[in-house]
């Protein structure tokens, strides 16, 4: 059964791309949906996934906003 995609959207960094597709699960809950891209040595693409389950959302986002702040905290003052 194909997942439902409720978003999607694509993020090209700096030598690498990012896929974010919020989808809904078979039994009806979100899921989010990360994959990022980049070319390996060969030339070959690279791809590798990582999926967040509805029920952590809100921890997920916390944790990534914490780590974003210290890197922002870590650049200044530097």
């Amino acid at each position: 059964m194909e997942k439902t995609v409720l978003f999607s959207e694509t993020l090209k960094g700096s030598g690498r791309t990012y896929f974010f597709d919020l989808k809904q699960a078979s039994n009806g809950k979100p899921f989010l949906s990360i994959a990022g891209s980049n070319k390996n040595q060969e030339g070959e693409y690279e791809r590798v996934r990582l999926l967040i389950f509805s029920d952590d959302f809100e921890k997920f986002a916390e944790v990534l906003g914490k780590a974003i702040s210290h890197q922002a905290d870590t650049q200044e003052t530097a």
